[in-house]
């Protein structure tokens, strides 16, 4: 775990090293630019950790999967660049890594396992999008060296990554640098280039072709400043799949040796035809603090348009920009042909792809802080239309039909048939975040543009995919997975029932702009207001779906033994699918959505009803649950659940990110504080600016900025008072805890608050 005592709120630090949670600080060290993203693995690598093992993933339930035992997990990844895996569908390729860079003194490797090591630590700058590492090596000699690493993935440079080390010995000694790239590595086991080519002239270039026909370019550049040094020397040194510069001196005693490593990445998907080799010679000039410093100013304006401050609460505060940090660099700024994958373009575990996760839980994020941004993730399911149709098509049906586990493209690629066939709901989805983006930003143009025929043919699908059961009088959607993965094939699913009302009001209202007929509209809306809400005998319980009170009952102390594990990694699929377990949030993340429409009681009787039952096996489930506890004023279980949430990444112990960053969940920390402890309504559940702020007992100020409907605004509670300052052009309604007002521009308001 992370040690909190005196720590710097815009830090995460690894110290010391051990190995056995080497890939987990791999996936929370990360760095990227959008473009370009790549784990935080060490220049000189771990021994004993092969990148180039082969082996077959086999289609599973990833929460409760299994992953390669491996210590280091190399990762290069530009999103958009997919292929086809045997088995598993479309997944993001794996490119070469290029950050290598190794240290030899007096013949001896940099290793920090088998080495005599002292003083490590690495830090990622969540601030300035740096990682530094510093430690001190005893060699088998007796040299002392003292040695630091550094990187970041520039956020004004398309594809470039630089890098620097700084070494020192107090002895002279023979010192050598093997710099190179690596394309002997694999995806998930399975190996996507067909061809890997070398050239060196003036700088050592990769290039490979995908087995999808894409073209990936690297090219690398190594300046070396060694002081007083005799014998320096470079050669090139290649192997098969890989090649390294090396570099050879006599470093004297007490002389820092300074290597630069800078490395730009293109590929065949970007839009303008790019030659990396030119962009190095045209940056060859320019000094480390000048690249450095035209990149942290761009973060510096990304963190004053989100920057959430904890006051009260290091650990809080600490954990709140490691998330927000993930969600700026997860996010591909101005290109609408990709979303945000599901481990934030840091692992590989769920192949690079995009889920109900954009629309339910990143998007509010961006839509709130940058809706340009947000733009972007709603205009890439609107460019994914075709992907969606073909599967309908494919499923022999009308309209589109998005995918649960979509590509680029917007295809199906689930492997496994109970998600891809049944976990229908991502569909309306989809819609609801396109509504979502109109509302919070007031445009309602929007939804009567290219999203129009999302709406219209999303509701042609859902006309077929409806079903009228003798007897009945109204119609069913039947044979869904809902949100809670673990009760299958279950009919009128509440969630998904109420999610696709909502998208037919949304094609009846805005139909006539996506090609649909004034008929097709009338019938979107008559089939909206007869879909059914389950509910329990007595009409105080929203049901999950209509079987849901028929199932067996769990008996979790005797088939949930080790609770510290996933219910599912401990008992059989087939037992999970006929008894009362939720794998998250369901009704509850309904009422999540929609507290509107139904009364307090009713969330209460939800609450009680269907927490004993939830596992919290997904990542997705404690944020949902913080927010549902807050607004019912259970603080010491939205407390709880907040604890869960913040430190999932951040539980180096138990895996954390090895895998990838969980990054709904880091979304679903900025809603927690927002609409959970901010208690701030969303443009779907109100017109007006509106609050029912619950500040914790343990914070003493909560402080955000907030956009509402194109008005800037900055928001500060405290255990006191709520104030609402607006930066905006014009006057802005608000309410606070029941009282309204109007801020006028540059004016601030303040509320009192209840004790």
């Amino acid at each position: 775990m992370i040690n909190h005592n005196e720590i710097d709120c815009w830090e995460l630090v690894e110290s010391p090293f051990r190995v056995e949670h080497a890939k987990a600080w791999e996936g929370m060290f990360t760095l990227g630019s959008g473009y370009l993203h790549v784990r935080g693995s060490l220049e000189e690598h771990l021994s004993d950790a092969p990148q180039d093992r082969t082996y077959t993933r086999m289609p599973a339930n990833v929460t409760c999967e299994t992953f390669a035992d491996t210590k280091s997990k190399w990762g290069t990844y530009v999103p958009g660049v997919f292929s086809r895996h045997p088995l598993l569908g479309n997944q993001m390729v794996n490119l070469p890594w290029f950050l290598g860079m190794v240290p030899v003194v007096d013949g001896e490797r940099l290793d920090v396992e088998a080495c005599r090591i002292a003083d490590y630590r690495r830090v990622l700058n969540l601030r300035d999008a740096t990682l530094t590492r510093t430690l001190q090596w005893t060699t088998k000699t007796g040299i002392r060296v003292n040695v630091t690493f550094e990187r970041f993935v520039s956020a004004a440079r398309l594809g470039l990554c630089v890098q620097r080390l700084r070494i020192r010995c107090d002895q002279p000694a023979r010192l050598r640098l093997e710099a190179g790239l690596d394309a002997d590595v694999r995806t998930n086991g399975f190996d996507h280039f067909v061809n890997v080519q070398f050239s060196y002239d003036r700088y050592l270039s990769c290039e490979v072709r995908t087995d999808a026909g894409d073209r990936i370019v690297m090219a690398t550049a190594i300046g070396c400043d060694v002081p007083g040094s005799s014998e320096l020397c470079s050669n090139l040194r290649q192997e098969d799949r890989r090649a390294s510069i090396v570099t050879e001196c006599l470093l004297p005693a007490g002389v820092e040796a300074v290597f630069t490593k800078r490395t730009i990445v293109a590929t065949s998907r970007d839009r303008d035809d790019r030659d990396p080799s030119r962009e190095l010679a045209e940056i060859s000039d320019q000094p480390w603090q000048e690249l450095l410093a035209e990149h942290t100013a761009i973060w510096h304006e990304r963190w004053a348009g989100c920057d959430v401050i904890v006051e009260g609460d290091a650990a809080a505060q600490q954990a709140v920009r490691a998330s927000l940090f993930h969600l700026l660099r997860a996010h591909v700024p101005g290109d609408d042909r990709v979303a945000i994958d599901a481990k934030g373009y840091a692992g590989e575990a769920y192949w690079g792809r995009y889920f109900w996760d954009t629309e339910m839980f990143l998007l509010p994020f961006f839509l709130y802080t940058d809706p340009d941004r947000a733009r972007t993730l709603v205009d890439f399911r609107v460019q994914s239309l075709p992907g969606a149709q073909a599967n309908a098509k494919r499923y022999g049906y009308r309209g589109a039909r998005y995918a649960w586990e979509s590509d680029s493209a917007g295809v199906e690629c689930c492997p496994n048939w109970q998600y891809g066939d049944h976990e229908v709901h991502v569909t309306a989805d989809v819609v609801y975040g396109l509504v979502h983006y109109a509302q919070a930003t007031g445009d309602d143009a929007y939804l009567k543009g290219p999203a129009a025929r999302v709406l219209v043919e999303t509701a042609r699908y859902w006309m077929e995919r409806m079903d009228t059961r003798p007897g009945d009088g109204h119609p069913s959607i039947l044979g869904v997975m809902g949100p809670d993965e673990y009760t299958p094939i279950s009919n009128n699913n509440s969630f998904t029932n109420a999610m696709v009302a909502e998208a037919l009001r949304a094609a009846a209202r805005f139909g006539r702009y996506g090609g649909a007929t004034e008929t097709e509209c009338q019938a979107f809306l008559a089939a909206a207001d007869a879909l059914p809400i389950p509910r329990s005998a007595d009409g105080t319980l929203v049901l999950q779906c209509e079987e849901f009170e028929r199932l067996a009952e769990p008996c979790f102390e005797r088939i949930w033994p080790d609770r510290s594990r996933t219910l599912g990694a401990q008992v059989s699929q087939e037992r999970l699918y006929r008894i009362k377990a939720l794998k998250q949030a369901d009704v509850l993340m309904l009422m999540m959505l929609f507290p509107h429409r139904f009364t307090q009681e009713e969330i209460r009787r939800a609450w009680d009803y269907y927490l004993p039952y939830t596992t919290h096996d997904s990542s997705l489930s404690a944020g949902v649950h913080a927010i549902v506890a807050a607004r019912l004023g259970l603080h010491h279980e939205a407390w709880a659940f907040w604890e869960k949430a913040k430190g999932i990444d951040l539980d180096v112990e138990h895996g954390g990110a090895a895998e990838g960053i969980h990054i709904a969940n880091a979304a679903a920390v900025w809603q927690i504080l927002v609409f959970g402890f901010a208690g701030m309504l969303t443009a779907m559940q109100s017109d007006t600016l509106t609050l029912s702020p619950r500040l914790p007992q343990a914070w003493t100020r909560l402080a955000f900025p907030l956009v509402w409907k194109g008005c800037r605004l900055e928001l500060e509670l405290t255990r006191t008072t709520c104030r609402l300052t607006n930066r905006g052009s014009v006057p802005l309604g608000a309410c606070v805890s029941g009282k309204t007002a109007t801020i006028r521009p540059a004016q601030t308001e303040e509320w009192g608050l209840a004790q």
